[in-house]
């Protein structure tokens, strides 16, 4: 089965490589399409691509702008499948693709099974509370898939796919006359082994030092429910995890103070261990962990954190 996978960077493009096996037993023969430069498609190549095209950014053009070259490309060698890396010039590339294209095209894909030409697809809807199963025998699906679905195979050098570079695109209507890096806060809530959250249950900014030091105490990474970030701006963008914000796997996750709401769940549910502390009981972030404390965090969290400390 011929398959193509294309991600703004290497450390994506080899997650989709990854789930381009998976979905295929293996069965796939994979084509990746990545931004960056020579060096990144020699690193997505080492994890299993048969052959990779390197997409760079032009200093005028957005990377969108391989969308018509893609479509040429793909009308030619008809791809069954094409992954996308779900991020917001991904969803955007992934439109345009299944518009030109005329094919069908899937956000935030779960799994996906073939039985001949019928291809079953399944994906997460209402904020995660709920999974749909759709079907299809277009020639080629289109499917986003969400960063972090799939882990990367592991590095081989003996693997020997080919790595081109893809020509510049057409002049387009759009011209990037300047960009402006994004300011961060050095949050690194992907790579975290640990994560301590907070929610509304936090009512004072001043009460953040309560998870501050916890997360100290086991060297772990803060993050937020969404109204503590977009709303109160007590943390930056990239801590708030949820369906429209940070999907990570962390092996500790501590809510705290988090109600559990479905858009969050959606962001943290494949954490291996969840601990929730929440004065309410019946919280539905209770349901979701595999240990939760009933009490009020000015309470809880130093005695854990006392307790972590300690040992």
């Amino acid at each position: 089965m011929n398959v193509w996978v294309i991600a703004e960077t290497p450390a994506l493009a080899t997650e989709l490589v990854s789930g381009a096996k998976t979905i295929t037993n293996g069965a796939a023969e994979v084509t990746a399409f990545v931004g960056g430069d020579e060096v990144a498609g020699k690193q997505v190549a080492a994890c299993g691509a048969a052959k990779v095209t390197v997409l760079p950014l032009l200093a005028n053009a957005m990377w969108e702008d391989y969308t018509s070259a893609l479509v040429e490309k793909a009308k030619a060698e008809a791809p069954a499948l094409i992954l996308v890396g779900s991020t917001k010039r991904g969803k955007d590339m992934a439109a345009q693709l299944a518009a030109l294209l005329d094919a069908p095209c899937v956000s935030d894909c779960k799994s996906l099974t073939a039985d001949g030409d019928t291809k079953t697809v399944t994906r997460m809807i209402y904020g995660g509370m709920a999974v749909k199963t759709q079907t299809t025998t277009a020639p080629t699906v289109i499917l986003t898939v969400a960063p972090k679905s799939y882990e990367p195979l592991p590095e081989d050098a003996a693997n020997a796919g080919s790595v081109d570079v893809m020509a510049a695109p057409a002049a387009s209507t759009v011209v990037v006359t300047g960009r402006e890096p994004k300011v961060v806060s050095g949050v690194n809530l992907n790579d975290a082994a640990s994560v301590v959250a907070i929610g509304r249950g936090f009512v004072e900014k001043d009460e953040m030092k309560l998870a501050e030091d916890l997360a100290k105490a086991i060297g772990a990474e803060m993050g937020c429910s969404r109204p503590i970030a977009e709303f109160f701006k007590w943390m930056p963008e990239e801590a708030y995890i949820g369906i429209s914000g940070q999907i990570i796997k962390p092996q500790l996750y501590i809510a705290a103070g988090i109600s559990g709401q479905a858009q969050h769940i959606s962001g943290m549910r494949d954490s291996k261990i969840v601990v929730s502390v929440n004065k309410d009981e019946n919280a539905p972030m209770n349901a979701q962990s595999d240990y939760y404390i009933v009490g009020d965090i000015k309470e809880v969290l130093p005695a854990l954190t006392k307790a972590f400390s300690e040992r």
